[in-house]
Formats: structure tokens, C-alpha cells, sequence
């Protein structure tokens, strides 16, 4: 089944971002201490940019989903292709009711 995305919500796409940045930072940090134990200023350099990922990644996010939907409204949006859940849900004839 095709799909069509037209529109990102700007907050929603920023927010998700930011913690997506934020755990790649974890990821990260082992890395650069590595890279740091010679030299522990450098470490103190590092802690900034760190803190600043997750920052970045929440503003990127902001004004990459503006023009998203700046440019959907033209284009037409993304089209994708999803598959439909096997699992059937119940519809409102599937309850029964019971009597007082």
C-alpha cells in the first residue's frame, strides 16, 4: 500500500532529533576519551562539543522539516510503500453488550 507523506511536524521532528543526537553522543564518548588520554585539555575541549550535538541536532531538525513541508506543498510529499498489520482489529459488531 502507498503512502504519502506531506507534512513533518516541526517540534515533534526537532525533539526527535535532538535525543537521537543525544544517544549517539553516548555512543561517542568512550571514543573520545580514547582520544583524549594523552592530552586532557583537549578532553575539556571535547565536553562542549558534546553538549552542543544535541543542540545542533534539535535546530537541524527544526529547519529541516520546515523546508520539508515548504518544498512538500510543491512536490507533493514523499511516497512510500507500507505493509498492512495481518492482525485484524475488532470492530464495534465484535463486542457483545451486556444486559442490566
Amino acid at each position: 500500500m502507498k503512502r504519502r507523506i506531506t507534512r513533518l511536524s516541526v517540534l515533534q521532528t526537532g525533539k526527535f532529533l535532538a535525543i537521537f543526537y543525544a544517544l549517539l553522543t553516548l555512543i561517542m564518548i568512550p571514543f573520545f576519551l580514547l582520544a583524549t588520554l594523552g592530552d586532557p585539555s583537549a578532553a575539556v575541549l571535547m565536553v562542549p562539543m558534546l553538549l552542543m550535538y544535541p543542540v545542533m541536532g534539535f535546530i537541524g531538525g527544526i529547519i529541516m522539516a520546515a523546508f520539508f513541508n515548504l518544498t512538500a506543498k510543491w512536490a507533493g510529499g514523499i511516497e512510500v510503500e507500507v505493509e498492512s498489520d495481518p492482525v485484524e482489529f475488532a470492530g464495534p459488531d465484535d463486542f457483545q453488550t451486556v444486559a442490566d
